[in-house]
C-alpha cells in the first residue's frame, strides 16, 4: 500500500491575551521588515525569503518572556492572521487602524485573532493554522 500523508485535526489552540498578541504582531512586523531590509531588490515576481520559524519563536520567547506553549500559540495565531489578511484586502481594510501612522491592527482585530477558534491541521510533516474568514469578519464588524 502506498505511503500517503495523513490529515488530522490538532487539539484546539487556547485563546491568548489580546495585548500580548498585539506585542507579538509588532515584533513579527519588525521581523518581516528586517527580512525585507536584508534582501533588497526583490522583484514582485520573486518569492520572498522564507520566515524562519525558530527565529520568530526565539524572538517571541526572548522579548515577551513567554513559555513554550504561549510562544507557539502566538506564532500560530500571528502567522494565521497574516496569511488571512494577505489573502483578503477587504478584511485587511477592516482590520487595520487608519489613524495609526504606519498602520496597526484595530482592537477588534486583536481581540478576534486572540479569541477566535484557530483550525490547525497537519498533513504529514507539514502543518497550517487558519482562521475562519467569515467568523473573523463578523468579529471585526461587531462593536
Amino acid at each position: 500500500m502506498p505511503d500517503t500523508p495523513s490529515t488530522s485535526a490538532q487539539p484546539p489552540v487556547p485563546p491568548v491575551d489580546p495585548l500580548l498578541l498585539g506585542s507579538a504582531a509588532f515584533l513579527f512586523q519588525e521581523y518581516l521588515d528586517q527580512l525585507a531590509a536584508d534582501n533588497p531588490g526583490l522583484d514582485e515576481d520573486e518569492e520572498p525569503p522564507p520566515i524562519e520559524t525558530r527565529a520568530v519563536l526565539t524572538l517571541f520567547a526572548d522579548e515577551l518572556g513567554t513559555n513554550v506553549q504561549t510562544t507557539l500559540n502566538l506564532y500560530l495565531r500571528i502567522t494565521a492572521l497574516y496569511r488571512l489578511l494577505a489573502q483578503s484586502p477587504a478584511l485587511t481594510a477592516l482590520a487595520m487602524d487608519d489613524e495609526t501612522p504606519g498602520g496597526a491592527l484595530t482592537e477588534n482585530a486583536l481581540v478576534a485573532a486572540a479569541r477566535l477558534e484557530l483550525k490547525v491541521t497537519r498533513k504529514g510533516a507539514e502543518g497550517a493554522a487558519e482562521f475562519d474568514p467569515r467568523a473573523f469578519r463578523e468579529a471585526l464588524e461587531s462593536d
